[in-house]
């Protein structure tokens, strides 16, 4: 048996929701498709938030143990990534914008090891209801919102950001 799982991202204010989602950029436009380098983040600003969740489907008995960390590459002088809360402290979706959303409470800006990461919960509904736990049976499920938004100083370099790798992690039976 094997959980299928696909990436979304909603955006605008319905919202709309991407599936498929290979690659997050941070960018002056909430739009999954539009291109980064045509929305540049001017340094000061903040990029628009990101609200990004997963799907599991297929054939799975349990999906439990998520965790989401910051795991690989650097963010240079002046960038602050942030992220949503913790499990039950999950993000009732607004329409996405530059606004420094208050919400994303996890420092994310630092790699860290997996297990060191977010607790994600999980729910046989999308992302932006309530009730969701630790573990879920229901098929399909969702995960919380996995919501973030770089957020720079006036200090922040011109040009490209580096790469950096978020991971989520999660056990299935």
């Amino acid at each position: 048996m094997a959980a299928t799982f696909i990436w979304y991202q909603d955006y605008g204010a319905g919202p709309t929701s991407y599936s498929g989602v290979a690659n997050v950029n941070w960018k002056n436009s909430d739009v999954p498709t539009d291109v980064y380098s045509t929305y540049p983040i001017t340094a000061g600003n903040n990029s628009y938030s990101i609200w990004q969740y997963g799907r599991f489907q297929g054939s799975f008995n349990q999906i439990l143990n998520g965790l989401w960390a910051h795991t690989a590459g650097v963010l240079g002088t002046g960038l602050t990534l942030k992220g949503a809360p913790t499990g039950a402290s999950q993000l009732t979706y607004s329409t996405p914008s530059t606004a420094t959303l208050s919400g994303l409470t996890v420092d994310m800006t630092t790699v860290s090891g997996i297990a060191q990461g977010t607790v994600v919960y999980f729910g046989a509904t999308g992302p932006n209801t309530g009730g969701k736990t630790a573990s879920a049976t229901a098929n399909p499920c969702f995960t919380n919102y996995l919501t973030t938004q770089l957020q720079t100083t006036v200090a922040a370099s011109a040009g490209d950001t580096a790469t950096v790798t978020v991971t989520l992690q999660y056990d299935e039976n």
